[in-house]
């Protein structure tokens, strides 16, 4: 599945914008209303990037409110923290299915009413404590000025193939979580040997650095288990990057919720209500080109996956424990730490 433009895919990703929702519902506005007489709202998410264009979104919509951010990736353990210590700061909680099941398990959320901003239940989860917000897929990145497009791999096997070998690169975060992802698909053993593989075949860098200067510099010419956003963005501001989405196709699914003990409770509603709209999805597409590929999505990737035609590993409640145990046996393989 090629991706090669960062203008092609931000268009047909930005398909549904028009349609974008007013909150013209009643209780939407009386959420509002006692929203503004709090006065404020505090998000956390996992970086940075991922709130500090909140503030700015929310404001065009509802003003009056005052949203404060923190971006950080131990959100979880401070979250649990807090919450033990009796100290509620927090009024929004955006992460991860994996990132809020620990929350979810110390019962620290809170149920919303997430009809009144038009959001379908298949976009709900842990019994109406989450609303999704956007997906992550992952993707093999390649210097498009050195790599042709019809070089690049059409499955994740094809990476172990010999033409790559000692030309990529991959994340000591991101491609266990890949594996962990694909052997839903693959089952456990074809996915732990892919890993033994990946090892002894490709002299691949693994690294904890950012990889498009590594693909920039043709150093390395593949990055192996990129996030789809983080290209798109990256592309967007000139570096000589594009990217595939190889098969069986890996999905990642992230979600805000709302704290039990929120000191705003109500505009801590209304936000997260906001950010899982129609709305809140197109503002974050623009900021940080972090997509919708939902059922209720209408941009052309999200058709395709939910068509029945690709091989497709969905991040879901129901299969985090199983994954969750196949990336850590896949990370201490890639690591050397176990065979």
């Amino acid at each position: 599945m090629r991706m090669t433009g960062a203008v092609a895919l931000i268009t047909a990703l930005l398909i549904g914008w028009a349609d974008a929702q007013s909150f013209d519902d009643a209780k939407v506005k009386e959420l509002y209303a006692a929203a503004k007489q709090e006065g404020q709202v505090i998000i956390w998410g996992t970086q940075r990037r991922e709130v500090e264009w909140i503030p700015g979104a929310v404001t065009k919509v509802f003003p009056g409110i005052d949203v404060q951010f923190l971006g950080d990736n131990d959100i979880a353990v401070k979250a649990i923290a807090e919450a033990r210590a009796g100290r509620h700061q927090v009024d929004v909680y955006q992460n991860s299915l994996t990132g809020t099941l620990p929350v979810v398990q110390r019962d620290l959320l809170t149920p919303v009413d997430w009809s009144a901003f038009q959001i379908d239940p298949r976009n709900v989860a842990f019994d109406g404590r989450m609303a999704y917000t956007s997906n992550i897929v992952y993707t093999v990145a390649y210097n498009n000025k050195l790599v042709n497009a019809a070089d690049a791999p059409g499955n994740w096997i094809d990476i172990l193939d010999e033409r790559y070998r000692g030309k990529g690169t991959s994340s000591t975060f991101l491609l266990p979580r890949l594996i962990g992802g694909l052997g839903l698909v693959w089952g456990e053993d074809k996915a732990l040997q892919f890993a033994r593989d990946i090892v002894a075949k490709m002299n691949l860098l693994l690294t904890r650095a950012p990889r498009e200067s590594l693909l920039q510099s043709g150093e390395r010419l593949y990055a192996f288990g990129e996030v789809d956003s983080l290209i798109r963005a990256v592309a967007a501001e000139g570096l000589p990057v594009s990217q595939v989405v190889p098969e069986p196709v890996v999905v990642g699914q992230f979600g805000v919720t709302v704290m039990k003990n929120a000191p705003h409770p109500n505009a801590a509603r209304l936000l997260a209500g906001f950010l899982a709209s129609t709305e809140g999805k197109a503002a974050r597409l623009k900021a940080t080109s972090q997509a919708d590929y939902g059922p209720t999505s209408e941009n052309e990737l999200a058709k395709k996956l939910h068509a029945g035609k690709l091989q497709v590993a969905w991040d879901r409640p129901d299969n985090m424990a199983q994954r969750e145990a196949l990336f850590g046996r896949a990370a201490a393989i890639l690591t050397g730490q176990a065979r």
